[in-house]
């Protein structure tokens, strides 16, 4: 029998959401501000606030794969609620700002504590629920983090219509307090990590290799790397669509603002409904579709440069981004499903900070690699995102016999299994790569 995790219950998923839900509109309060902040309140150079911002992030994205093994070694719940508390202190921090190396030291305190989130969340996920739940979990947490960030834009946009320092040192303060909010309600949760057992005492803790172990197992460096294309679609809308618009379609200035909106609506409205829709079949056939429709819209955004502008063009653009939207839907819950479920539990941490190692490299690459891209030519811009697309697509489509059965397609629930169902038992949890052969981690499924 599999031992009971302590965190599970309905009140501390509730307790869970609201803290995701507080940190995101403390991130989108931030986000309209972010270089304008210290230009206008601190006097900085442009040139200054950039430099320090990208050596911050630079920091925080050496210093990742510490907080995966810390993930391990302290559980996700103390690694996630210290990440959102180092945030916050940096937030607090800013209005102080007024030379260029206090912004760096404030900067890469945000960084650093950022860089921490994706692992980390991701696994305290993995300690909340389990299964469809846990899937359903990631759905409903990326509906209230666009929700969020939305309402944190709004109040930021409020702030600034008074066009006073006060009114920028509110709106980062209250990112300050947002995570600070977040870092306590996820401080209270009890706490999920998995008693040790006979099985999961020193085969998968520290003697099983740490890092290692997630650089021997080749189908998760596989998946990890089938992602990279796919996680450089997630910056194609805030910095190619922009350009693009403006630059080579010639449209209003505010369009991609609206398109963002968009964007940001439909996910918070439509991902919890196609997660449902969604969720009983494999995870990697979902995100290769989500993948697929990203390459759709992004050859749609290519032909809108034949269209001569005006209403057409407008209801074009809308319409791709809708498409684009599609994707999302599709490929976030499932990917972040997948990649939780294929890593052991006991080197969950060190898993996670591999596999999101790629968005942030994706991230990080994103504006310099698509700004050169689009110095050439815009359209071929689109058409290398979308063949890059449909690449890790099929490449997540043949890696899929070869990762647990259990990732792929989780079990039903009790009570819902499906007669006659002849899927594959999932492998125990914890089971570390380099151990003993599972057959149903390396079979082919019918």
């Amino acid at each position: 029998m599999s031992p009971t995790r302590p965190g599970k219950g309905t009140f501390p998923r509730y307790r869970y959401l609201a803290a995701v839900s507080a940190e995101a509109v403390g991130g989108g309060m931030y986000v309209p501000v972010s270089l304008l902040y210290f230009h206008r309140v601190a006097g900085l150079p442009l040139g200054q606030v950039g430099g320090a911002l990208t050596v911050a992030a630079l920091v925080g994205l050496a210093v990742s794969p510490f907080f995966g093994a810390l993930v391990d070694r302290l559980g996700a719940r103390t690694v996630v609620a210290v990440g959102f508390a180092v945030r916050a202190v940096g937030f607090v921090c800013y209005p102080f700002v007024h030379q260029w190396w206090q912004l760096l030291a404030a900067a890469t305190l945000v960084a650093v504590g950022d860089r921490s989130f994706q692992a980390s969340i991701q696994a305290l996920i993995s300690e909340l629920a389990q299964g469809a739940e846990r899937q359903r979990m990631i759905a409903t947490q990326s509906s209230l983090r666009n929700a969020g960030f939305g309402v944190g834009g709004l109040l930021a946009s409020l702030a600034l219509a008074a066009d006073a320092d006060w009114a920028y040192h509110a709106v980062v303060l209250g990112s300050g307090a947002g995570l600070a909010l977040a870092a306590v309600l996820i401080a209270g949760l009890p706490s999920g990590r998995v008693p040790a057992t006979a099985t999961t005492t020193e085969a998968d803790g520290k003697a099983a290799g740490g890092y290692g172990a997630v650089l021997r197992d080749r189908p998760y460096l596989g998946l990890t790397l089938a992602t990279v294309p796919l996680a450089f679609c997630y910056s194609s809308l805030s910095v190619i669509l922009p350009v693009y618009t403006t630059q080579t379609l010639h449209a209003s200035a505010s369009l991609p603002g609206l398109l963002f909106t968009v964007n940001t609506v439909l996910v918070a409205l439509a991902q919890v409904p196609v997660n449902s829709w969604t969720s009983k079949w494999r995870r990697t056939r979902v995100s290769a579709m989500g993948g697929v429709v990203f390459a759709a819209s992004f050859l749609g955004f290519a032909l809108l440069s034949a269209l001569d502008g005006g209403v057409v063009l407008v209801s074009g653009l809308l319409l791709t981004t809708v498409l684009y939207t599609g994707g999302e839907l599709l490929h976030s819950p499932s990917s972040g499903a997948l990649s939780t479920d294929a890593a052991p539990d006991a080197l969950r941490g060190r898993y996670l900070a591999v596999y999101y190692l790629s968005w942030s490299v994706a991230k990080a690459a994103a504006p310099a690699l698509f700004t050169t891209l689009l110095a050439v030519s815009a359209n071929l811009t689109w058409l290398l995102l979308a063949g890059g697309v449909l690449l890790g697509s099929l490449a997540m489509l043949r890696l899929e016999p070869r990762l647990p059965a259990h990732a792929v397609r989780p079990a039903p629930e009790p009570g819902s299994a499906e007669p006659g169902s002849a899927e594959p038992a999932a492998e125990p949890a914890g089971t570390v790569p380099g151990a003993a052969a599972s057959p149903t981690r390396r079979t082919r499924r019918s």
